[in-house]
This record gives C-alpha cells, sequence and structure tokens, in this order.
C-alpha cells in the first residue's frame, strides 16, 4: 500500500471551487494546522477553525472510473467534504513538501511525512439514521475576476492582484438536523456517498462531543441544485473549471435523472450561484422565485455582503391637483421608507423605461405578491465589496393599475415628479384611491362619485325622456338617454354606437331637448351630419322636438342663416358645408357638437377630422353604428374627438395597441383597451334589444339632391310641368293620367339616378340609358350603407321596380368587391338562387320588384332596402314580406331611400292623406275624385318650395 503523496503537476483549483480556496487562505495555514503526518494511503491533519475548535481531517486519493484519481477528504466541521480545513491542510502538507525538496527547514510544530507518530483513537461513533433536509440559499457576493495568486499558491504568495470587482451570487447548503446539537451544513451533494460523519452532542450523555454517522438524501440534494439550476437560471461557478465545463455540468445536471446524479453524477464543490449575463435579474428573483422557494420550505440566509438591500414602502400618499382648461390633472405618488419620503413616480417611470417592470409580467401574480422597485445605491461599504443597491417592496396590486398611465408617461417623454393624467382615462384616475391617501380638488371628487354610479350594480339611475319630446322611447333608449347625461354631468365625451336603425338621432334629440328644459341650452349645439341625412334630421327634429329653435345650414344660400345661429337651439349642417364654414363655427361657442355617422372622421389626418376638433364645445359626442370599419385607428380618431388624450398621440397608441392586437393578436392589450374606452362607447346590437323592438321596424333614410341632379330635376320639373297643365286645360286631369305618370316616372328615374333618363333619340328607340356625368345622392347614400350592413353580419334583400338600377347597382358591387345575387325577370332559374341566398353563402341579393314582389321565401334575410319606393303601400308590404313571413326568427328592419323635397316626399305625404291614391295614379284608372288639381300642384312643387 503506497503512502499518500501529492503528484508534481498537482494544482489544488482542479478540486476545490474559488470560494473554498479564498476561505482556505484566510485560516494561514501555516498557522492553522496543528498536526499533520501521513498514514499509509491517507493523510491525517488537524487545523484549528475561525473559532475555538478545531476540526481533524482524512485525506486520501480514491479512484473514479470516469474522471481518474480524485481527492476524497473528511472533516470533522459541518461541512464535512472537501472544505475549506481540507485544502488548508493540503495547502501546509504542498509547502511542507516543497521545502523538504529544496532543502529547506521544516517548519516547527508540524510534523513531517516521515515523521508517524501513533495515531489517535478512533472517535466514539453513533448511528443516527436518516436526517431531516432542509435547503438552504444563502445569498453573498463573489468576485467577479479570479486572482493567479490564488492558484498559484504554491509559490508562498498571499498577495492577491485580482480586481475587487464583486457581484451578487447565492450559495447552496445541505440543512441536516441531529436529534440534540446544532444544524449540519453541508455544501457538495452527496455524489456516491451514503453516510457522512458528523460531530454532534451525544443524545444520551448531554455535554458531550462525540461523532455520528447519518444517510444523506442524495436524490433530494441533486433536486434542490436542479431546481436552482433550471428554475431560478442560476448556473454553478468554479475557479478552474472553466465556463466550458460550467456549461456541461450544468446540462448535465439538467438532463440527467436524479438516481443518476446520485449515485455518481457530476460533483460540482461548494459551487457558487451565479446569475448568467443579467446581474440586473436579482431584483426579479427576490420578488417572485425565491419567495417561492420560501414557500415550498426552503430556508433563505442573506450575508452582509449580499449587494442587495430589500425596504418595505409604507404610508401612500397621492396628490392630485387640476391643470387650467380642466381636461388634465397632475399626480404625485409618495411613500414613507425607514421615516423617509420617497417620491415613488420617477422611481416607477425609470423602471419601466429599463423594462424592469412590465404588465404582461405583473398580470396574473397571486393575491399579495410584490415587485421590486430599485431605489437607490449606496457606496460600498467597504473596499472589495460591492455598491448596496436598496430596493422597494411594493404590492402587486397597487403598481398593476398604474402601469397603462405609466406607459404613456414614459412614451410623452415625461420625467416630472408630478404627471399629467387625463380626466377621461377613468379607470387609472379611480385606481389612485386604492394606491394611498388621496388629497385632491372638488373636481377628482366629483367625477369619482359619477363613476361609481356608472359601476354600480344596478347601473346608472334610470331618467325619464322630458315630456316635450313627441315619442315613447324604449328602455333601451331611455338607458342611453341616461349614459349621455352621464357624461354630460362628468365633463366627459362618448360614441354612441347603435346599431342602424336602433333610433341614436332620436336619443340625441331627447338629449337636448333635456337640457333646453333644465335650462343648460344657453349656447347652440351643432350637428354635422353626411350631406344625405340633413333631411332626415330636420324632419325628425320638427316631428320629435319642435320646441328647439332649429337651423339647418344647406345650400348656396346657407350664409344668410349665419345671424340666426347665436339664438338657435339646434344647428345642423354637412360635413363638406362645414369644412367650408370653419371660419363661422370656430368662433362660436357651442353646448354639443355631435357628429352623425362619425365614422367620417374615422381618417385622422383628414381636413374634416382636424377640424371638428378645433371646435370649441362643453361636451362633444359621436353616433356611429360603425366606429370601428376597417383598424383600430379609426376608433383612435373618433375617442381622440370625445375624449382627447385618452389613448395619448396617434404614434403612441399605434405602439402601445394597433401593432400588437392587429399583427400580434395580443388579447391581453385588447383587454386593456376595451377596459379604457369602455366608459365612454355605448354600443347595443338589435339582438341585445330584440325583446323590446316590434317584429318589423321601418326606417326612412332621406337624402338631398345636390348640384347638377338638382338642376336636372328642376328642368325636368318645370318642363313637364308647363307641358301637363297645357294638356289638362285642354282635356281635363282624369283624361291626362298617362302624361301624368309619364311626368312622374321621369321624376322619380332623376331621384334614383340621372344615368336612368332617357334623353333625344334613345329615348324613342328604348335604347340603353344615356350616361351624363351627373352624381346620384341615392346611390352614394347607398354605397355608404351597404358595407357596412355586409360588414355586421347582415342578410339584406334590396328591391327596386328599375331593372336598370340593378343593373348600375350591380357595377358599384362589383368595384366594391361585394358578393350579391341578382334575380329580374329575365332570371330562368329562380329556385336555385333563392336557395343559394337561403344557404348563406350571398350576404346580397338583388330583386327587381316585379320579378320578385310575390311567391318567394328568403327568411334568411333580416334586412330589406326599398331602393325606390313605390307607390302602392300593397306591392311594398309583398316584397317586404319575402323576409318577414312563417320561418322569420330574426327581427326584420326596413330601410326606405328617399329624396328630401321630391316627388317621392310629396308621395308619402299624399299616401298618408289620401289612402289609395298610389294604386289609383299607378293604375292607369284614377278619377277627378283621386287625383285633384291641389295633388297635382302638390307633386310638381319646385324643390324647397313652400
Amino acid at each position: 500500500m503506497s503512502s499518500f503523496s501529492l503528484p508534481e503537476d498537482f494544482d489544488l483549483g482542479e478540486h476545490f471551487d474559488h470560494r473554498t480556496l479564498i476561505r482556505a487562505m484566510e485560516l494561514k495555514p501555516q498557522q492553522a494546522v496543528t498536526a499533520l503526518q501521513v498514514d499509509g494511503p491517507r493523510l491525517v491533519s488537524r487545523v484549528q477553525g475561525t473559532g475555538p475548535t478545531a476540526y481533524q481531517q482524512h485525506i486520501q486519493w480514491v479512484e473514479d472510473r470516469r474522471l481518474g484519481p480524485k481527492l476524497e477528504g473528511r472533516c470533522s466541521c459541518p461541512a464535512g467534504h472537501n472544505c475549506q480545513h481540507v485544502a488548508a491542510a493540503l495547502m501546509a502538507f504542498e509547502a511542507q513538501q516543497i521545502r523538504i525538496k529544496k532543502g529547506l527547514p521544516e517548519k516547527p510544530g508540524i510534523a513531517t511525512p516521515v515523521a508517524r507518530p501513533a495515531p489517535p483513537p478512533p472517535p466514539e461513533m453513533l448511528e443516527l439514521g436518516a436526517l431531516a433536509l432542509v435547503p438552504v440559499l444563502r445569498l453573498t457576493t463573489c468576485v467577479d475576476v479570479a486572482s493567479e495568486a490564488l492558484l498559484h499558491h504554491r509559490y508562498g504568495s498571499a498577495q492577491a492582484r485580482a480586481s475587487t470587482l464583486r457581484q451578487g451570487a447565492a450559495q447552496l447548503l445541505y440543512r441536516y438536523q441531529p436529534p440534540v446539537g446544532k444544524a449540519l451544513d453541508y455544501h457538495a451533494p452527496a455524489g456516491t456517498a451514503t453516510t457522512t460523519l458528523a460531530e454532534v452532542i451525544d443524545p444520551q450523555r448531554p455535554g458531550r462531543i462525540v461523532m455520528g454517522h447519518f444517510q444523506r438524501q442524495s436524490l433530494a440534494e441533486a433536486a434542490a441544485l436542479r431546481s436552482l439550476v433550471g428554475e431560478l437560471d442560476l448556473r454553478p461557478w468554479s475557479l478552474s473549471a472553466g465556463l466550458a465545463v460550467e456549461r456541461a455540468t450544468r446540462q448535465s445536471m439538467l438532463r440527467q435523472p436524479a438516481h443518476t446524479q446520485a449515485q455518481g453524477g457530476p460533483e460540482v464543490h461548494s459551487p457558487m450561484l451565479l446569475v448568467p449575463q443579467r446581474r440586473d435579474r436579482w431584483p426579479e428573483l427576490l420578488a417572485h422565485h425565491i419567495p417561492e422557494l420560501e414557500r415550498r420550505g426552503w430556508v433563505v440566509e442573506v450575508a452582509d455582503d449580499f449587494p442587495y438591500e430589500l425596504h418595505q414602502a409604507d404610508d401612500w400618499s397621492v396628490d392630485i391637483g387640476e391643470e387650467p382648461g380642466g381636461h388634465w390633472f397632475n399626480v404625485g405618488l409618495r411613500v414613507t421608507v425607514d421615516g423617509e419620503p420617497v417620491n415613488l413616480v420617477p422611481l416607477l417611470v425609470s423602471l419601466v423605461q429599463n423594462g424592469w417592470l412590465d404588465t404582461e409580467a405583473l398580470v396574473g401574480r397571486g393575491e399579495g405578491s410584490e415587485v421590486l422597485v430599485p431605489w437607490s445605491v449606496e457606496a460600498a461599504p467597504t473596499p472589495g465589496t460591492a455598491p448596496r443597491q436598496r430596493l422597494l417592496r411594493l404590492p402587486v396590486a397597487r403598481v398593476l393599475p398604474l402601469m397603462e398611465w405609466l406607459r404613456s408617461v414614459f412614451r410623452m417623454g415625461e420625467r416630472t415628479s408630478a404627471l399629467r393624467l387625463s380626466r377621461f382615462d377613468l379607470g387609472t384616475l379611480e385606481s389612485l384611491e386604492q394606491a394611498g391617501r388621496v388629497t385632491a380638488p372638488p373636481s377628482y371628487t366629483e367625477l369619482m362619485e359619477q363613476v361609481k354610479l356608472l359601476n354600480a350594480d344596478g347601473g346608472l339611475p334610470a331618467i325619464d325622456a322630458s315630456p316635450n319630446v313627441q315619442a315613447t322611447l324604449r328602455h333601451y333608449q331611455l338607458d342611453g338617454l341616461a349614459w349621455m347625461d352621464f357624461l354630460r354631468r362628468s365633463r366627459l365625451g362618448g360614441i354612441l354606437a347603435d346599431d342602424m336603425g336602433l333610433g341614436k338621432t332620436l336619443q340625441a334629440l331627447a338629449l337636448l331637448q333635456a337640457e333646453l328644459d333644465a335650462g343648460r341650452l344657453d349656447r347652440p349645439s351643432l350637428v354635422i351630419v353626411p350631406t344625405s341625412l340633413i333631411g332626415n334630421w330636420e324632419t325628425e327634429a320638427r316631428r320629435f322636438t319642435p320646441q328647439l329653435k332649429l337651423v339647418v345650414l344647406h345650400g348656396a344660400q346657407r350664409a344668410r342663416h349665419f345671424k340666426e345661429i347665436a339664438g338657435a337651439h339646434l344647428v345642423v349642417t354637412s360635413y363638406p358645408l362645414a369644412m367650408r364654414d370653419m371660419a363661422t363655427h370656430g368662433v362660436q361657442e357651442w353646448h354639443y357638437v355631435m357628429l352623425d355617422e362619425a365614422q367620417r372622421i374615422k381618417n385622422s389626418r383628414s381636413q374634416a377630422a382636424l377640424s371638428v376638433k378645433e371646435l370649441n364645445a362643453r361636451h362633444r359626442l359621436c353616433l356611429s353604428g360603425t366606429p370601428l370599419e376597417n383598424h383600430l385607428g379609426e376608433l383612435w380618431s373618433l375617442i381622440d374627438f370625445v375624449c382627447p388624450g385618452l389613448l395619448g398621440s396617434e404614434a403612441q397608441f399605434r405602439e402601445h395597441y394597433r401593432t400588437p392586437i392587429e399583427r400580434r393578436q395580443d388579447t391581453l392589450r385588447a383587454q386593456q383597451l376595451a377596459r379604457r374606452v369602455k366608459p365612454f362607447l355605448l354600443r347595443r346590437t338589435k339582438q341585445q334589444v330584440a325583446r323590446e323592438l316590434p317584429e318589423k321596424t321601418e326606417t326612412l333614410l332621406r337624402v338631398e339632391l345636390t348640384g347638377t341632379q338638382r338642376d336636372l330635376y328642376e328642368t325636368v320639373r318645370a318642363t313637364m310641368d308647363s307641358k301637363l297643365r297645357e294638356v289638362i286645360a285642354q282635356q281635363g286631369l282624369a283624361r291626362s293620367q298617362i302624361m301624368v305618370l309619364d311626368a312622374l316616372l321621369r321624376l322619380r328615374q332623376v331621384c334614383c339616378d340621372p344615368r336612368l333618363l332617357k334623353t333625344g333619340d334613345n329615348a324613342d328607340r328604348g335604347d340603353a340609358p344615356a350616361r351624363p356625368h351627373h352624381p346620384s345622392a341615392k346611390m352614394e347614400l347607398l354605397l355608404d350603407l351597404l358595407p357596412t350592413l355586409v360588414e355586421d353580419g347582415r342578410r339584406v334583400l334590396l328591391f327596386s321596380q328599375f331593372t336598370e338600377m340593378l343593373g348600375l347597382i350591380e357595377l358599384e358591387l362589383q368595384r366594391l368587391k361585394l358578393p350579391y345575387l341578382l334575380l329580374t325577370g329575365e332570371t330562368k332559374d329562380r329556385g336555385a338562387l333563392v336557395e343559394k341566398f337561403q344557404q348563406g353563402n350571398t350576404p346580397l341579393f338583388l330583386i327587381s320588384l316585379k320579378a320578385g314582389g310575390v311567391g318567394l321565401n328568403l327568411t334568411a334575410a333580416d334586412t330589406v332596402i326599398l331602393y325606390d319606393p313605390w307607390w302602392n303601400p300593397a306591392v311594398e308590404q309583398q316584397a317586404i314580406d319575402r323576409a318577414y313571413r312563417i320561418g322569420q326568427d330574426k327581427p326584420v328592419f326596413v330601410y326606405k331611400l328617399l329624396a328630401s323635397g321630391t316627388v317621392e316626399d310629396k308621395m308619402l305625404d299624399l299616401q298618408a292623406r289620401k289612402a289609395g291614391l298610389a294604386d289609383s295614379l299607378l293604375s292607369g284608372v284614377a278619377s277627378d275624385a283621386a287625383l285633384t288639381t291641389q295633388d297635382f300642384d302638390e307633386l310638381f312643387k319646385p324643390l324647397g318650395g313652400e
């Protein structure tokens, strides 16, 4: 049996990690090693610890089949295996060998390898069996760059020339609790060892120190190390192994099953555990991962040199001030830390800027979880130690509601202690009350009281419509009125986004009537609408709210009505004219500015959008069944009108919401956006309120003839009026019916589309219609309406008595790439078209009134459009009943397109006054009793005539 010795190329760095070697050097081996002798293949030594206790070591070479010879050092200290005492003994032994080779005198007090005194008597042994294991994570520091002097200590140099830069690190200990005495800490995994020697107190004889064997839990030790490597991404680092060995070690730990590691897997000697490449990850580990280890039974110990210091923030206070104009609040957020006041806002903003705190990372955290916020950095307490980073522990429940606001602040570049918060950002304003003790002006308190009403379980308190409104509002319309009144009380804007046909115009008029009744309508209110809806607003305002003083600004002579604006209650104009008259509207102070079909400002860079946002109004409202048609940028433009600042600038909105939602389908951002705009957007679909709707809802959609279409109508009307009066004077009205009907037909064609009107020779030959360059207001309205209905999933029947009109519509649908079916008198297989539509494959069905007015069952449709009103109400009803019939399970909505002030409009008035007039006219058998001279005068009255 050979005696214990060290090879010529022996390097302690191959057998001990960096920290152990440092601790061995700190013991000063030449003084600490009090006994040293070779006992055959073993080196037996005694080393004085840092305290009064001396420990005994037994060191020998063991053969490893994979790694070759390796040192196996057992020590009576708590570490027990290859500890700093073992390393110190080897340092002293190596130094003794070097002195002997150089012929120097041996160090007094330490036996030479030749001296072989009698071995000490074996200590008394106890069998302790299996002890309870508790993993311990000790947080400390380690040197970034190793000292060459430590690697070459054999030359007797104890001076370190290495850098003193240190970083946060962790050390894994395995703590076993014996029956009596202090807990035993072990660094390295058990490896192949099944039992370990420990110095304990004899449970039978208290106070006496004896040695004991106990079983180490190898599987549990290996699992604990895997938790740190795999879950926390901490990496073991060894002084001499280098990065390649470290990576291989880590991969081996992660890949090998636990039993393999316990039975001889790679053994890391007293490893330091580091955060690879990202030192700033320590706050995240301290805030989330390490508390999770504690919940699982781990013990976490913090050494004095650990470079992070945790502090508790308390005594939260919020200071809110209102800026001039009333649209913005400035906000300060303060806490107290160890009695010291701290302004928290700059810290949180800095955290967002550095990317350390992200909304997505906070969502889903458990109740009571915390986030760590860097507070300040203290200078290193002593040379060679790391600077101390102070961290605040903040409850996630308080930080999370502020994150969207902070993200906006960051993008705006705000870095001041008091930051601006839009009064429209109700969610963040409300969350401030949860953040701490609030000091705020009355305007904030009043706003929060209104928000509490909005969020109450019962919703907003019900209100009644003014008795001066000449209509009975349905329940959902009263709800809409209550919501708009809430916005008015709170000085907020909003978008009434009800489906088409649910009465947005009536709700808006009822709101203005209520303002008049309450005496608040001391300024005029401006309503801007598409040109085609001016007549509709005028008709409904006069019908439902006759007490409102109405001014309609339309046509070339509108300037003469400008002087009436100041004394009006309601001013109605169109988008194009509003832009032209902005010099007048811009200087007027308005009570309300309302935009009907507000999607007209969906292009935020359009002149219309830029102009209306400059109008001076107490309150702003949008009415739109389609506030979002193509992309989220359209919604931003509308919100920017009613709630400026809520969603930041367009660039900020694109970065925060539009790009993540549209391109990455970010559901979290979509939910955040929905929450922010919810208070300002009221949307009711027909399906939601169908129980309160009649089985069939009919709506007149009026258009105004303008430009050359209006001129053409007047030319045809005046010409036909002159000719007919001559004929009627000669042969009487009864005998002139055919000519009257022909004249009415021509006027109706002009109302539908001037291209239908045949002129010159082709009228006699019956050729295709002429195509003059006249606009068609009704066609423009239809082309606005159809894409919206299709996008809403509606199934539409479109009727016209003019087959040529369907042909013109067909060309436009092809241009818009909207799928459709067409049924006329020339259609051969009607049944196939009906079946195709009923199966839901095509959303639009164009039908000539004569060919499809009867005999068809089209219950898949829920919408009917009558492009040109039919004079006989029974015939119209037959067309509507293609959808509204037995088997229909959806509400049916009927839209009648009507040219205001034209023969179409006059015919409806006559229908109401004289039942059967339309039937008698179109049947060709009308008598003087059916059509009087007064009726004739009404039908052929000039546009705009009284």
